[in-house]
């Protein structure tokens, strides 16, 4: 039952990040990236908070249903509150302040009872309780990141509730759900900004056009390239930065007409970490994140031509494209990933992971009656074969 509830979270998270790529508008991104986290959480209030270059935390969106107070965002009523200071007035971190000490560290940070932690400064929770009546018990707060691991806000969220509505601490599956669900709200809000900043930069080209053509030509130039940026970044998986499903379809799609068109040898390598769910069962999902990006950098480091590629094929699952490579080098490259990656010992989360890969290989030169997905069933066929033989071997199609 647990692992049904994990795999239904899971599920929640794609079509929750699905919905957030698809927002137009970035204060209706932060609304919705606040709620879907309230809602995953069963939490009562949160705070979305935005770093500001003045070091310090604005206060975005301010939700709380018990209260019925909603402020910032798309809908909500402006927000008044004065921002959350970084830095102490002697110049050094504020690590007093939850909000400001996530945005400090970087590190998540749950709290089950703001009266009787110590280890952070409620006062300001405890007057507002004061004025209003509400009683702030359970907090966990996650800082907003960037793929680099800048970061750009805090997602708070206060009071989480049980069936019967009785405010609790935070449950311990919560945490990694609401962490990947900021990753996938930190990727939105790039996105989001940089589609921003090009439409802004659009309009004022068109204001300007009559006066400066070849201002505009210059910048046009510049724009075309921030689209080439914003195109490139939609082709890269978010989880193991290396190409995902999307661009593998489409590359290997041209890579197979060419190959067809000049009759030479095309090879795919199909690969799956071994195991992977005990890798997820025993350190838990983040770490497991981290273990799919190590195993991915390092397939992509043992490849040396511009033509090869690497892609996540879905979940532990991942493909190499190796245009003009014959069957038999294909199978002496999938040798040395085999073993290169039973070697490694990948850091995921603060734990030592080892993981072995089984991988199937299949080759062949196109004809008008083969289909690419042909290849692509052939390297599945194979292996198969490899998982079913054992596990953390190379199997090739058709030996």
């Amino acid at each position: 039952m647990k692992k049904s509830a994990e795999n239904t979270a899971y599920q929640r998270l794609i079509q929750i990040g699905i919905a957030l790529s698809a927002e137009k508008e970035i204060d209706s991104l932060l609304d919705r990236i606040l709620n879907e986290a309230k809602s995953m959480a069963h939490a009562d209030a949160g705070t979305l908070y935005l770093k500001t270059n003045e070091n310090s935390l604005r206060f975005a969106i301010v939700v709380n249903d018990t209260l019925n107070i909603t402020q910032g965002g798309a809908k909500g009523e402006p927000i008044v509150l004065p921002d959350v200071t970084l830095l102490t007035e002697s110049g050094k971190p504020n690590l007093s302040n939850i909000a400001s000490r996530a945005a400090i560290t970087g590190k998540t940070l749950v709290v089950d009872d703001a009266y009787s932690s110590k280890e952070f400064d409620f006062s300001g929770t405890r007057r507002f309780d004061e004025l209003t009546g509400y009683h702030s018990v359970s907090f966990l707060t996650v800082p907003l990141k960037t793929v680099s691991g800048e970061v750009m806000g805090v997602l708070q969220l206060l009071n989480a509730k049980d069936k019967t509505g009785k405010v609790v601490a935070f449950a311990d599956e919560v945490k990694p759900l609401i962490e990947a669900l900021s990753s996938q709200a930190s990727v939105a809000m790039q996105n989001r900004n940089l589609l921003d900043e090009q439409e802004d930069l659009q309009k004022k080209l068109e204001d300007e056009v009559e006066a400066r053509t070849e201002e505009l030509k210059d910048t046009l130039s510049k724009l075309s390239e921030a689209h080439n940026v914003l195109k490139e970044l939609t082709t890269i998986d978010p989880v193991t930065g290396i190409r995902n499903r999307h661009f593998f379809d489409d590359t290997f799609e041209q890579e197979w007409r060419r190959a067809l068109r000049q009759q030479y040898d095309i090879s795919l390598l199909l690969l799956d970490i071994d195991h992977f769910k005990n890798v997820n069962d025993t350190y838990g999902h983040l770490a497991g994140d981290e273990c799919l990006a190590g195993v991915a950098q390092t397939i992509d480091s043992m490849l040396h031509r511009p033509s090869d590629v690497v892609a996540r094929y879905g979940g532990e699952e991942f493909i190499v494209i190796l245009p003009y490579v014959s069957m038999a080098n294909a199978r002496h490259l999938a040798d040395q990933v085999c073993a290169g990656l039973a070697k490694r010992v990948f850091n995921a989360d603060g734990h030592n992971v080892a993981v072995t890969v089984s991988i199937g290989v299949s080759s062949g030169v196109p004809d008008e009656q083969s289909r690419p997905r042909d290849l692509i069933s052939q390297a599945d066929e194979a292996l198969y074969r490899a998982k079913s033989s054992g596990r953390n071997k190379v199997c090739v199609y058709g030996d």
